[in-house]
């Protein structure tokens, strides 16, 4: 045995302590790098779809802290899902330039044969040779940057769920001690975010106040007190307690003090934000028809005056998911009645009808208030809607009213049934407090009516 092998009953230092050499942990960290990648990239790429489709499903029947619940997870776990895609991808090509290198310096072990080169002149020869890496700079510099993307990602990722986290328990939170002291969850209103906010105030501003670069300069030269550095310390403890400092501080502290100044601070933080707006983006995505378009002569508004596919059920598809709006059958109706299924949205509806209807104790009292919300007219004749029903759609996923308007002597050809939700709002003066919830929604849907009857009278063709 080795002098270096025997005990000499001395602490051994923190480097040789390691349970597992650090060289022996870096062989095999390039391939999990890989492995967790290409995984991680497969399932991030579906995922963005899967969280639209259920919180469309959910958030329909919410208003006020619960469908800011819901929104604050699809948008964090949205926009967080498709920036780790876009660095998870961005780390795959990093990574594949890497290992085409090595292969390089493996198969031509001299690197770059200037000699050898004919494509170029002597001049930018020249010039390439001053200023281009060889084999093993490049080999080094892309396995540095794809470490650095690797271990950013992960900080992003984990501060975002985090956050997420919290703030979400503290909705719950908000609306759980709501609901057992008897009140609204509008009464409550944003507390929930109110909260996470203070939580971040106390537990950042002191130490941004009394230990940092910019307020050193406001404080007196010299070793820091003995106060000054108990209420920093007692900050700092209050932080580990709030945030994942001791998981983020390893992988923080690296980064910053190795990269170029600022350069950690500006991406960490644009990515922080990106991943907040990529949620609320892909939703405004999903309500357009065309992202890039140059429909110059057919606009969004000629498309509300004309037909909407969002409008009858049978043309209905994922794509008008998101188009919450009045419907009949289908564009072309056949029978003695139309069809009008008038839905009920918790987030819209709500605010509006407890202004109204506050006292509204029974099920028909409820009824009448939902059809007080909505004004009909077919071909400009006024439809009375006190013979509309309450509407349970599980097809549609709604609830709503539900009628029945008779077609009775209506010639064949096309028709047009117009609705405005909230006319009231239009006609009377409201207050600065009920402003947000006094918007008007008209709805144009045309049909044709094409009585069964009227085809068999008509001649053959030819």
């Amino acid at each position: 045995m080795s002098e270096s092998s025997e005990p000499t009953g001395e602490a051994l230092p923190t480097t040789q302590a390691r349970r597992v050499a650090f060289e022996s942990l870096r062989e095999r960290t390039d391939e999990l790098e890989l492995i967790i990648s290409g995984i991680s990239l497969l399932a991030l790429l579906s995922l963005p779809g899967w969280l639209l489709e259920h919180w469309t499903r959910l958030e329909l029947h919410a208003e006020g802290q619960r469908l800011q619940l819901l929104s604050l997870a699809f948008q964090l776990g949205s926009g967080l899902s498709s920036t780790l895609a876009c660095a998870f991808l961005l780390h795959l090509g990093v990574r594949a330039y890497w290992v085409g290198l090595i292969g390089l310096k493996a198969s031509f072990p001299a690197g770059i044969r200037w000699q050898s080169i004919r494509s170029i002149g002597p001049i930018t020869a020249a010039y390439h040779r001053r200023t281009a890496p060889d084999l093993d700079a490049s080999i080094d510099a892309a396995d540095r940057v794809a470490s650095i993307v690797f271990a950013l990602v992960s900080l992003v990722a984990l501060s975002m769920l985090w956050i997420g986290g919290l703030l979400a328990a503290l909705t719950t939170l908000v609306i759980v001690t709501a609901q057992l002291l008897g009140f609204g969850e509008q009464a409550v209103g944003q507390f929930g975010l109110y909260a996470f906010l203070f939580l971040t105030l106390i537990a950042l501003l002191p130490v941004l106040l009394l230990d940092s670069p910019w307020a050193s300069r406001f404080l007196p030269p010299g070793p820091p007190s003995v106060w000054r550095r108990r209420a920093v310390e007692m900050a700092i403890r209050f932080q580990a307690m709030v945030f994942p400092v001791r998981l983020a501080m390893p992988v923080q502290l690296s980064l910053e003090s190795n990269l170029p100044r600022w350069t950690f601070t500006v991406v960490f933080l644009a990515l922080i934000f990106a991943s907040a707006a990529l949620g609320s983006l892909q939703v405004r995505v999903a309500r357009q028809f065309a992202v890039i378009s140059s429909y110059d002569y057919f606009t969004d508004s000629d498309a509300d005056a004309g037909l909407r596919s969002a409008h009858y059920e049978s043309l209905r598809s994922e794509r008008d998911v998101l188009a919450r709006v009045p419907l009949i059958p289908a564009d072309q109706v056949a029978d003695g009645h139309l069809r009008v299924f008038l839905p009920y949205l918790p987030s819209r509806d709500n605010p509006v009808l407890r202004q109204r209807c506050a006292a509204a104790a029974d099920r028909a009292q409820r009824q009448a208030c939902l059809a007080a919300l909505w004004q009909a007219s077919l071909d400009d004749t006024p439809v009375d809607l006190a013979g509309f029903v309450l509407a349970e759609r599980r097809d549609l996923g709604q609830r709503g009213l539900q009628g029945y308007l008779s077609l009775n002597g209506l010639a064949p050809g096309q028709h047009e049934l117009r609705l405005r939700w909230n006319a009231a709002a239009a006609t009377t003066a409201t207050t600065a407090s009920t402003a947000g919830a006094a918007t008007t929604a008209d709805y144009r849907i045309p049909f044709w009516f094409s009585p069964p009857f009227q085809q068999d009278l008509a001649p053959p063709p030819g």
